[in-house]
């Protein structure tokens, strides 16, 4: 069972034999992804192969709170359960993450962030995603949407859930069978089978590869769609484009916008206008027609 959520407990025991190693070939090397966040890890290990490649090291012992999820072709990466109970020696440690006090990581964005943590040119494109390999068997009348986050800047709150209602509707009179798979279920859409609560993130993930597209948020399970290949359209404005993957992206540049790269260590649900009537303006200010219209291209090119 992959769990969705993560007990903050003690990260494992480790021992460094040469703390101030700057040389990594050869050497056994161990990197931490320093986030308990699903969407976080998978940006993180797309650069994995890219270091391997750079630094040549013996072996890359890789400690993600994620573990049950990934699966290397590279004999050289093996990945450990950051929260188990086991003493880890190598020779050099490196804490791969996101500085949210760190300027740079600010506006670079999450791939900005993982290059310059893991010590490599900024210049590199993400790599070979190393997710255990599933089946994907395409049902061309199903698709999933994950309205819902534990982020509440990222929510599309176009008049509460009238936006997403509206998505449904339109994909159900086209014929196509949605599904929603996000874990919370405060909104409570009509005509969606609902698959909400799963501890098991597999509940989610099997529906999402039988999906002609996946529609949803700047979240895990975005990353996670495109991790295995499957088409995303992703809704959001609070972020600057430039800090997620490729995708059918639905934001409006016309509102305030992308204060996730903007604003270093971000607290609040809208940290320009809270209580104002422009409060979560970049994501009020998508129509339900800007994300039908995206969703027809998706479907076209697919």
């Amino acid at each position: 069972m992959i769990k969705r959520h993560f007990d903050k407990g003690e990260l494992l025991d480790y021992k460094e034999r040469e703390p101030n190693l700057i040389n990594y070939e050869n050497k056994e090397i161990f990197i931490h992804l320093n986030s308990f966040c699903l969407g976080d890890t998978i940006c993180f290990v797309s650069f994995l192969d890219h270091f391997v490649e750079l630094y040549n090291p013996s072996k890359l012992i890789v400690s993600t709170f994620q573990h049950h999820l990934f699966e290397s072709t590279n004999p050289k990466i093996e990945f450990v359960n950051a929260n188990q109970k086991k003493t880890i020696i190598a020779d050099k440690l490196i804490n791969v993450g996101y500085d949210k006090e760190d300027l740079n990581h600010t506006l670079g964005g999450m791939f900005y962030a993982t290059k310059d943590t893991m010590f490599l040119p900024q210049d590199l494109k993400p790599g070979n995603i190393p997710v255990k390999p599933k089946e994907r068997i395409i049902n061309p009348k199903k698709i999933c949407i994950a309205p819902e986050s534990t982020k509440n800047i990222a929510k599309w709150d176009y008049f509460g859930s009238y936006g997403w209602q509206e998505v449904v509707d339109y994909l159900v009179n086209e014929g196509y069978e949605v599904y929603n798979v996000s874990y919370e279920n405060t909104m409570n859409l009509k005509n969606v089978k609902g698959y909400h609560g799963f501890d098991d993130i597999n509940v989610s993930l099997n529906h999402i590869l039988e999906s002609k597209i996946f529609i949803g948020l700047s979240s895990g399970l975005a990353w996670l769609s495109w991790a295995y290949n499957v088409p995303v359209v992703m809704i959001s404005n609070f972020t600057k484009a430039h800090n997620e993957f490729d995708c059918y992206r639905v934001d409006n540049p016309f509102s305030c916008s992308g204060c996730f790269n903007i604003l270093p260590n971000i607290k609040t649900k809208c940290p320009l206008f809270l209580g104002t009537l422009r409060e979560n303006e970049c994501h009020r200010r998508i129509s339900p027609e800007t994300v039908i219209k995206k969703i027809k291209e998706a479907l076209s090119d697919n």
